[in-house]
């Protein structure tokens, strides 16, 4: 079973590989399921978001903000 963003969304999916932007802009919503899905509260939400946002930076060649729908 998948415990993080990162797992999801960089193994899983393997999304952070394919389009780093896209995963960026993923992460959160991402954070949401998985922390309802898991019984997580909000603080593990945000840092889940804010870990796999300082991980998925090193993969793109200019820095970029997440696009929140």
């Amino acid at each position: 079973m998948a415990e993080s963003v990162e797992d999801v969304l960089a193994r899983r999916v393997r999304l952070l590989f394919l389009d780093a932007r896209a995963a960026i802009d993923s992460a959160a919503k991402v954070a949401n399921i998985m922390a309802k899905e898991l019984n997580k509260d909000e603080q593990w939400e945000r840092d889940q978001t804010a870990k796999f946002l300082d991980i998925a930076k090193h993969y793109l060649l200019v820095d970029y903000a997440p696009q929140v729908a």
